[in-house]
């Protein structure tokens, strides 16, 4: 579990963190994005695994390299136009954790929770993955569900999500919503980081007011989903 969790966390921060907008492009352009982006994430989760890197540097290596082919399939996917980029991402995503899976269990070094050396519980190695997951990976579904529901996929081909006040306020709002449910003891209360966003949006005109609450859905259902499997993985352990 500790093995997974951790590559999950490198996935995490390679796939959103640490890739810009201009990685994007690059990735799409062709192989070397693409190799580049790969290198990213082996990165990332090396570093993640930094202080058990002597005896998980197999998985580590496995990971990039699973990374890199899923990528290579997705990412012209995307490009031919007859698929939403909200099925894409998502399948690109399934594929991405059913392999750090299958990693995790062909792999099964004895890799203690944590990351880069800070030791962590299992719980709490599983928080810092959904914190990061509601917060960046978040963002990026809000968009692809926005596109495909209320544009109806009629988005200018390399249209990237771009950084900005709405963006960072959706982060926090997600992250605010996780971390209330996870330390109340009537954990439903988190849903009230979306109240200030949905009231808002009912003074908006019916379009504007439309892709608020959608990302208001997306984001509450994607919090659900995160705490559902931090607390399998309290049971668990």
């Amino acid at each position: 579990m500790a093995l997974f969790l951790r590559l999950m966390l490198g996935h995490l921060l390679g796939d959103f963190a640490f890739q810009p907008g201009r990685l994007v492009k690059a990735k799409r352009a062709g192989f070397p994005g693409q190799a580049l982006h790969g290198a990213v994430v082996t990165a990332c989760t090396a570093l993640v695994l930094a202080d058990v890197l002597a005896s998980a540097w197999p998985a580590v290596a496995l990971a990039g390299a699973a990374h890199l082919a899923i990528e290579y399939i997705s990412v012209p996917a995307r490009s031919d136009g007859t698929r939403s980029g909200l099925v894409v991402f998502v399948l690109d995503q399934a594929l991405h954790v059913i392999s750090l899976v299958l990693i995790s269990l062909a792999l099964p070094a004895a890799v203690p929770p944590g990351v880069a050396g800070l030791q962590l519980s299992m719980v709490q190695l599983a928080f810092v993955d959904g914190i990061v997951a509601v917060a960046l990976m978040g963002s990026i579904l809000a968009f692809e569900v926005r596109a495909s529901v209320h544009e109806g996929g009629d988005r200018a081909e390399g249209t990237l999500l771009p950084f900005d006040g709405a963006r960072a306020y959706g982060m926090f709002e997600r992250s605010a919503a996780l971390i209330v449910a996870a330390v109340s003891p009537i954990p439903v209360v988190g849903y009230a980081a979306f109240a200030p966003r949905a009231a808002f949006a009912l003074s908006l005109p019916p379009a504007a007011k439309a892709r608020h609450l959608s990302e208001t859905a997306v984001g509450a259902a994607l919090c659900t989903v995160v705490w559902l499997l931090v607390a399998a993985v309290a049971i668990a352990s």
